[in-house]
């Protein structure tokens, strides 16, 4: 049995915290925020509205290797998930184009609105080798790694390559691969950089599986990852700021933290950090020296509704993508240095689902985009406080052109900028991802070992990428380096 020590409480220190104690060891989780889970988290405000923070869709929560890791912690009869009848709705310049679930009904959809049945076979096909290589690699053999150019042909010969790239060697039409890149702000920014790589990866595992949401909200599986760690022995402290880990040479014996102003000491054989490497290292007064480039952030404008808005404007799309001042990756791509008002933005309507968040007779939404700290920074508070204002009231405003008259319905409204990430989640630059999913960052294998001090792992968007499912995964890897 280890004694381990757990530094925030994320969905990837969570997960790693529920299986060690599951498998018997000591675990004692420290989280500097008075809940549990990072960005699956929940809030209540006024009115009877449960507000998520982080979760809008999972890709599939049955594929293989998550069901794995949830039927280990009994999450599937703890936590119930929630399909919408559709993958989302992209606005374009020309058009709306709604995107079904499954992969035949997504090429079926793709085939009737635009006129390149030949790039959109290419797409589907190169993602669907590309996830599918990603798997056999899980268990490469040596003889593999020394012939991995032809063992993993479609790995290697994409693993420098841009989304953007892959897709002007595809096709040609931009509207189609403007809704094919649609929900790239779940996962980055420019398409320029973004790596195929992830964006095949996430995009199969959605086309595959659909896209799934928590009932209640994502607070519903990070309590009961808690659960399970306190149920199995384990202590979760909250309110507990890691100012040190102490460590002899290279070996980690220790964590000291600080909680109402008292000092507290915890030895350790094993420390789990959910916190980034520079913040980690730091803490271990080990140098360390970054050279990757960290991934962007979001706003988001939480929105609770006195009615319930599929009763007004009927059945419609869970996720509303507006792209339509866009007539190219190009327009996109520039979009991203204006104001923030003027890049693309989603609509996320929480009542096309049964969410479980509000009253039946209210609803709950959500207007998300990227967000960076600089886009905040150097603003005095009533500064800070006029900027948000207009924002909502801009993002309202641009709201009614779908919803006529839905300003009239809003009950409550709140906005959470970069700066509140970086506030909440003590991330860098308020990130949400981690480090950039860049086609030179992200074809590595992941590493949840530090290779600077024993026995220190790392867990959360830093070791595979950002997003629920990558941090789940983080957690199960390194429970399972120390399985019985």
């Amino acid at each position: 049995m280890k004694n381990i020590v757990i530094l925030g409480a994320g969905l990837g220190g969570l997960t790693a915290g529920a299986m060690l104690a599951k498998m018997g060891h000591k675990v004692t989780l420290l989280e500097q925020h008075k809940i549990v889970g990072g960005s699956a988290t929940t809030f209540k405000r006024r009115g009877g509205f449960t507000v998520e923070v982080g979760l809008h869709e999972m890709d599939d929560p049955f594929e293989e290797t998550k069901q794995e890791i949830f039927d280990f912690l009994d999450v599937y009869e703890h936590v119930e998930f929630v399909q919408p009848k559709e993958l989302f709705k992209v606005k374009t310049s020309k058009g709306t184009f709604v995107m079904p679930e499954g992969i035949d009904a997504a090429k079926k959809a793709l085939k009737a609105y635009f006129d390149d049945a030949k790039g959109i076979d290419a797409y589907f096909t190169l993602i669907s080798e590309i996830a599918h290589d990603y798997v056999r690699l899980q268990t490469i053999t040596w003889w593999q790694k020394l012939l991995f150019p032809f063992a993993f042909r479609i790995l290697f010969k994409n693993r420098n390559r841009s989304l953007k790239e892959v897709l002007d060697i595809l096709m040609d039409n931009e509207e189609l691969k403007l809704v094919l890149c649609t929900n790239i702000q779940y996962y980055h920014d420019s398409t320029k950089d973004f790596s195929i790589l992830y964006h095949a990866l996430a995009q199969y595992g959605y086309y595959s599986g659909g896209g799934w949401y928590i009932k209640g909200g994502s607070q519903k599986l990070s309590d009961h990852l808690a659960s399970v760690i306190t149920a199995h022995g384990g202590e979760i402290i909250k309110k507990a700021f890691v100012d040190k880990i102490e460590h002899q040479a290279k070996k980690v014996t220790g964590v000291s933290y600080k909680k109402k102003g008292e000092t507290h000491n915890l030895e350790a054989d094993v420390v789990v950090s959910n916190a980034s490497p520079m913040q980690t290292y730091e803490m271990a007064g080990v140098d360390y020296e970054n050279s990757k480039t960290l991934g962007v952030s979001l706003y988001t404008l939480y929105l609770g509704f006195s009615q319930n808005i599929k009763t007004v404007y009927g059945t419609g799309a869970y996720s509303s993508f507006d792209f339509s001042q866009f007539d190219s990756l190009d327009a996109y791509e520039n979009s991203l240095s204006q104001p923030i008002e003027k890049r693309t933005k989603v609509f996320v309507d929480y009542s096309q689902v049964d969410s479980g968040l509000t009253e039946d007779e209210k609803s709950l939404g959500a207007i998300c985009g990227v967000d960076y700290i600089e886009d905040w920074q150097g603003l005095d508070d009533d500064a800070y406080k006029a900027k948000k204002e207009a924002l909502t009231q801009a993002l309202i405003t641009d709201l009614e052109k779908d919803y006529p008259g839905i300003s009239e319905l809003v009950e409550y409204a709140e906005l959470g900028t970069a700066k509140t990430v970086q506030r909440y989640l003590q991330t860098p630059v308020g990130t949400a991802y981690g480090f950039a999913p860049t086609a030179s960052q992200f074809f590595r294998t992941p590493e949840s070992s530090s290779d600077k001090l024993d026995n220190l792992y790392f867990v959360g968007a830093w070791v595979i990428g950002g997003g629920f499912t990558p941090a789940i995964m983080s957690g199960a890897m390194v429970a399972k380096a120390f399985k019985k």
